[in-house]
């Protein structure tokens, strides 16, 4: 017996322009950071007065995206020792400080995931898994799909206004579960824009548009490098609270033929790491630590550096330690850790065979780790699906490699309204009474752990809080009324043994 309930309001939510409108109204706090290229690298942060680095995680000044201009970002997490507080302590951070546009500090972070984006589940309908992401200067997008604003209508190849790679753009739904989706072209939109200034969604961050693709290391515009859509809610101005932070540096190897110029290697600078490496933060102020070396991630495998990890999507399953997937799916029930990357252009790894579906790997692309070292990795979705042109179908500009997708995350949105469940809760557009980071109108009632099973851990649960009152919401609280009592016991054990 299924017991999911949905809203069908917003499950018929297809009237697209109406909701990507309500979606950028949304209480959205996406943290980002950006590359060395182009501003506001180097201009005072808006809450500390501190130069902006490209090793600093960055937030809207408004927290939430706001209606442009709108004065610089805030620095959110400090990429070396603060303010607003120790952050990720990169050695070379000091150094960084000032340096302008163009100008390399060697901290550049070009990947980010705090470990709890969504641990994706094949029995989750694929409409209610939402994909951000970002791309680079130089990306065309697919012309003709659907819904502009979209990379191929912001991007410059199309008449667009080049202000893709300061955007933050959405898929408009993947009808099929990875991995080895078909390649079909699908489309995207903008989530948030990177001004808030029309003619685009006027809701943005700070960053400076236009960036219109040029060689050389001196961008006029802004590129985001690395993002989180669904950081949870923080004061803006205040020290956010210690939480752990992976992330990736820059390879020192890897060229970028259309830019004309190799990595800025941050990764080897700031402790000799390489470029496909995920790092971990574990407190303020901590150095880096390796927490998932390239050559799991079926990199590197022409030599060290010659990989460039720049964008993730991240669950880690609690026990501390990367516990790299083995297949697809072997993260449902917590055996593994869910990580999906893409790679940045000039990688090597670019054309080779994924191990999955066999096709060549292209730097649009979404992908798993191979199960063992000495493989490529896999194809999780094919940069098509995502409205991003290739080499291998032919949507690429001539003589133009395929987009780069520089920026990933990945979150629920079980009623389809293009905002991650954890902002439609914190922002009060959704309740959640029962305390599992569902949404009420699509949850699974009496599923307390939210692993989609209403079994002894859900009773346990219950049983730990039962007799609690007195307070809007408690966990197991599933009839709403303050208290956890008998009433929320029956409801429970009616839906005992049910899957989700």
């Amino acid at each position: 017996m299924n017991v999911r309930f949905h809203n069908p309001t917003a499950s018929a939510a297809l009237s697209l322009v109406a909701v990507v409108t309500c979606a950028a109204t949304a209480a959205a706090q996406p943290t980002f950071s950006i590359d060395f290229q182009g501003p506001p690298k180097g201009f005072p942060d808006s809450c500390w007065g501190i130069p902006i680095t490209e090793g600093d995680i960055l937030i809207a000044v408004t927290g939430t995206p706001a209606p442009g201009p709108l004065p610089p970002p805030c620095v959110f997490i400090s990429g070396g020792f603060g303010p607003p507080a120790p952050g990720l302590g990169l050695p070379m951070w000091p150094g960084a400080l000032g340096r302008p546009p163009g100008v390399p500090g060697f901290v550049e972070v070009d990947a980010l995931s705090y470990g709890m984006d969504l641990a994706i589940d094949p029995r989750t309908p694929p409409l209610e898994v939402r994909w951000y992401f970002s791309v680079d200067e130089w990306a065309a997008g697919i012309p003709g799909t659907p819904l502009p604003p979209a990379v191929w209508t912001e991007g410059p190849w199309f008449g667009g206004p080049a202000e893709a790679s300061a955007d933050v753009f959405a898929d408009i739904g993947i009808p099929f579960p990875g991995p080895c989706m078909p390649p079909i072209p699908g489309g995207n939109t903008v989530y948030v824009d990177g001004d808030g200034i029309p003619p685009a969604i006027p809701f943005g961050l700070g960053l400076v548009e236009p960036n219109p693709p040029a060689p050389g290391p001196i961008d006029i515009g802004t590129n985001i490098d690395a993002l989180d859509v669904d950081t949870w809610p923080a004061p803006v101005g205040v020290p956010p609270p210690p939480r752990p932070v992976f992330y990736s540096l820059d390879s020192a190897i890897v060229f970028d033929f259309l830019d004309g110029f190799p990595g800025t290697g941050s990764a080897m600078a700031n402790g000799g790491f390489v470029g496909g490496d995920v790092l971990f933060s574990p407190g303020p102020g901590a150095p880096p630590i390796l927490w998932a070396p390239a050559f799991m991630l079926g990199l590197d495998l022409f030599g060290p550096d010659t990989d460039d990890l720049d964008a993730l999507a991240y669950w880690e399953n609690g026990d501390g330690v990367y516990t790299p997937p083995q297949e697809p799916y072997s993260w449902v029930g917590g055996m593994t850790d869910m990580l999906l990357f893409s790679v940045r252009r000039g990688s090597l790894v670019i054309g080779m065979p994924d191990f999955l579906c066999g096709i060549p790997i292209e730097e649009g692309d979404v992908l798993l780790p191979p199960p063992a070292p000495g493989l490529p990795p896999g194809v999780w979705i094919p940069a098509e699906v995502l409205g991003l042109a290739t080499v291998r179908s032919g949507t690429a500009p001539p003589g133009q490699p395929g987009d780069d997708l520089d920026a990933l995350d990945v979150a629920a949105d079980c009623n389809m309204n293009w905002t991650p469940d954890l902002l439609d809760i914190v922002s009060g557009t959704s309740a959640d009474c029962n305390q599992n980071g569902v949404p009420d109108e699509c949850d699974c009632w009496g599923d307390l752990d939210n692993d989609r099973d209403i079994d002894l851990a859900d009773l346990a649960i219950l049983l730990a809080n039962y007799g609690a009152g007195g307070v809007t919401y408690w966990q197991g609280d599933l009839d709403c009324d303050g208290d956890v009592d008998l009433a929320d016991l029956a409801t429970l054990l009616a839906a005992y043994g049910t899957t989700c």
